[in-house]
């Protein structure tokens, strides 16, 4: 997994703060977790930095969890890769090389009152463009595919959602400059909903990041090879397929036989269905007027 991947996987699902306590240095802390049918960020951060991976949930997720050395050179290596926690890393690294022992009750709640005002703040990134790597690894943190199916075509309309905590929208806001979309707001968290139903926007979409995908790569080869191959016409065989790589989190054993077993078993010689009114068909009484809400 590359640095840009790894960095846009923190971003995710990371989470960068200092432990404060009376009669020491405060000290970084950087902890990453996932469920249990992807890990493999988790073991490679581990064997870069150090840490330990625990079980959470009765084994449904589990934890790196990294303080003092490996989580400040966790965060001096991945903070130039990272969109939506950079200015955390850097501002977190400064105050814990400054900081001094913390000797009074009244200094370890002042210094946690800085470290939180630091989370409350939205990094100011000003990139245009989301880097490949980097929104591949967002992705497969916080991101997922999903396909709804048309009742009246058949047709199957593939979308992107991601989820961004509050105050972690920049990432999500940087994907929609970049590509369009849909944000909307849902209680304390933003969503983008990105459509794919376009093969010309699934292939500008995923033939982007999806080759660097880990998590998701297989649905995202899957959709991809269907734009390839010119519609999403046969719209139940297409959500079955998703449904199904959905299920499996992971990269199959051989992804590229697999998805191509998939792609053989889709039709794409299914006739494109006109929209409305029939040619030919004449009104034998005026049309009534749609009511209006105002």
């Amino acid at each position: 997994m590359s640095e840009k991947y790894l960095a846009g996987f923190i971003d995710a699902d990371g989470y960068l703060s200092i432990r404060a306590r009376k009669g020491a240095r405060p000290d970084m802390e950087v902890s990453v977790a996932q469920r249990s049918d992807f890990i493999t960020p988790l073991v490679e951060l581990r064997d870069m930095f150090g840490g330990v991976i625990r079980e959470k949930y009765s084994g449904e997720h589990f934890e790196l969890q990294m303080r003092c050395g490996p989580a400040t050179k966790c965060a001096e290596r991945f903070k130039k890769y990272m969109v939506l926690k950079q200015h955390q890393a850097t501002q977190y690294l400064d105050m814990v090389f400054d900081a001094p022992i913390l000797r009074t009750d009244g200094e370890v709640a002042e210094f946690r009152q800085k470290v939180k005002a630091v989370k409350k703040k939205p990094n100011p990134d000003k990139r245009n463009f989301p880097p490949r790597k980097w929104m591949a690894g967002y992705i497969d943190g916080d991101g997922c595919f999903a396909v709804k199916k048309c009742k009246k075509t058949g047709y199957a309309y593939p979308f992107l959602i991601i989820l961004a905590a509050e105050n972690y929208t920049p990432g999500i806001e940087l994907i929609q400059k970049a590509f369009g979309g849909a944000i909307r707001i849902a209680g304390l968290n933003s969503i983008l909903q990105l459509q794919l139903s376009n093969p010309s926007k699934a292939k500008q979409v995923l033939g982007y990041c999806g080759k660097y995908l880990q998590k998701k790569y297989d649905v995202a080869h899957f959709i991809l090879e269907c734009a390839k191959n010119g519609n999403f016409r046969d719209g139940e065989a297409i959500r079955r397929t998703v449904s199904t790589l959905n299920s499996q989190q992971h990269r199959l054993s051989d992804s590229t036989v697999a998805v191509g077993d998939f792609i053989n078993q889709t039709r794409f010689d299914i006739p494109k269905k006109s929209l409305g009114r029939p040619i030919g068909v004449k009104e034998t009484r005026p049309r009534r007027k749609r009511q209006s809400n105002l």
